[in-house]
């Protein structure tokens, strides 16, 4: 993306007074990373919780999504689930404080991975690879990580509705890769795998009424992108599923790297659309207390009238 050109996405446009809390939070912010990650979890759980208790509307999204991804728990199991997940958000403020000013050398030595022969073996067929994961509240910080682990990386990103926000965003993710592309930009994103790069992919958010189907996700019927298959077919691009998981205490992070997706695309779009939203499903199931459930997923619904968050 051409930053020099989008004045939106220049610094020096916000240098008014109103911009100025914005700022300083983000001063606050780059100071807290001198902190070891233990005590920075600590502060985000606190932090978490302050949320927990002040966006109602968020922490009744997040246990409307939970009781139907797990049915069979009582409430407390329920609201014990929801709170950890929001500790994971706040814990998330400030890991992504420390993936945007700590450099890849250093970030890398708080890493262990597995499965790294299957981004290996993807790599060495150079078409390219999707990323495919899911919105975890570890998503900056696993998406710095998994560029440091290839030669050619693409990583990606959606406005943000603050434009200084947006521009600081960008400004720090672009140094992850070798470009940054906003999620819609599709043919950057076909691009790029054309070249060989790998490209971070999360299609698990709901998208209102782009190209979708209607398959199951997380105990309910989710709208589907079905661009993860067609993007694959368009490009030979082979689909390697990771997900990052936060370890306790502050000692570091896993990334998870999963077998290539075979048979993939098969050629049905709504079973491949399916088998995208089956893999996410499980990466989460694996590690639920560290996903974004406060996202209204299942927003959109085939009939464009259920609302199930009403």
């Amino acid at each position: 993306m051409n930053k020099t050109t989008d004045k939106s996405l220049q610094l020096s446009s916000y240098l008014a007074p109103k911009y100025w809390p914005t700022w300083f939070a983000i001063g606050l912010l780059r100071l807290t990373t001198l902190l070891p990650l233990s005590i920075l979890q600590s502060m985000g759980s606190a932090l978490g919780i302050f949320i927990y208790r002040i966006v109602p509307a968020r922490r009744r999204a997040a246990r409307i999504n939970l009781k139907q991804a797990y049915p069979d728990f009582s409430d407390k199991k329920i609201d014990d689930l929801n709170k950890k997940a929001f500790r994971s958000l706040g814990i998330s403020v400030f890991e992504t404080g420390v993936s945007w000013f700590t450099k890849s050398d250093e970030l890398r030595k708080l890493c262990h991975i597995e499965g790294k022969e299957h981004l290996d073996k993807a790599m060495a067929k150079n078409k390219g690879v999707l990323l495919l994961t899911g919105h975890f509240t570890t998503l900056d910080m696993g998406g710095h990580l998994i560029g440091t682990y290839v030669d050619k990386y693409n990583a990606v990103f959606k406005r943000a509705h603050s434009p200084l926000f947006n521009a600081l965003m960008v400004r720090y993710r672009s140094k992850m890769g070798d470009e940054l592309i906003e999620t819609k930009n599709v043919r950057a994103i076909i691009r790029g795998l054309k070249k060989g790069h790998a490209t971070w992919f999360g299609p698990d958010q709901d998208f209102g009424d782009q190209d979708l189907v209607f398959t199951p996700f997380l105990g309910g019927i989710a709208s589907t992108l079905t661009a993860t298959a067609k993007i694959a077919k368009m490009t030979g691009a082979a689909v390697v599923p990771f997900y990052p998981v936060r370890l306790e205490k502050g000692k570091g992070y896993k990334l998870i790297i999963l077998p290539a997706l075979d048979n993939f695309p098969s050629g049905d779009i709504e079973t491949d659309s399916a088998r995208v939203n089956k893999t996410i499903e499980d990466m989460v199931y694996d590690c639920p207390e560290q996903y974004l459930w406060s996202h209204k997923r299942f927003k959109t619904q085939a009939d464009r009238k259920t609302n199930i968050y009403a």
